[in-house]
């Protein structure tokens, strides 16, 4: 699906993921407007920076929290509130 600029719309295929995966080891991360045109994406820049934040980057923390790290999220949202998330190294 395509929007009104003409940029990919919708889920990504993992022929899309492969090309983001290798766009960013190569020039690394930052620069988020050159992605699509280096990559060879046809994806906004919005789109490639949230897919690779949110999903591809190397280092996310996926699964169940550990006990120490459950204790760590209750403290800091009794004292951040919701910003407790700027501590929390590789959640999303």
């Amino acid at each position: 699906m395509e929007g009104a600029a003409g940029v990919r719309k919708g889920a990504w295929t993992e022929e899309e993921d492969v090309l983001l995966r290798k766009c960013v080891e190569k020039y690394g991360e930052g620069k988020w407007h050159q992605v699509p045109r280096r990559g060879g994406l046809n994806r906004c820049r919005k789109s490639c920076r949230l897919r690779w934040l949110n999903y591809l980057k190397p280092n996310i923390k996926r699964g169940a929290f550990q006990d120490d790290e459950v204790d760590m999220i209750i403290r800091l949202h009794k004292l951040l509130g919701n910003r407790q998330s700027c501590h929390l190294f590789g959640a999303t």
